[in-house]
């Protein structure tokens, strides 16, 4: 027989999991990125989406 702290033991790992398994999902979600000339600002960057740094997709095209 189980009592409550084994219990709250599996609602914890439970609530972990859950959010273990969002993240994954969010990350998923982030786009690839190039390397590259930024095609707003024209300096150079590791990582471009779109033909646009993180600097320039924020700044014009409102990107958080």
């Amino acid at each position: 027989m189980s009592d409550e702290a084994d219990k709250s033991d599996y609602y914890i790992e439970s609530v972990i999991d859950d959010h273990v398994k969002m993240a994954m999902r969010k990350a998923a979600d982030i786009p690839i990125g190039v390397s590259g000339t930024c095609d707003l600002c024209g300096e150079y960057f590791s990582r471009l989406v779109n033909g646009a740094c993180a600097r320039c997709r924020t700044k014009y095209l409102g990107e958080k």
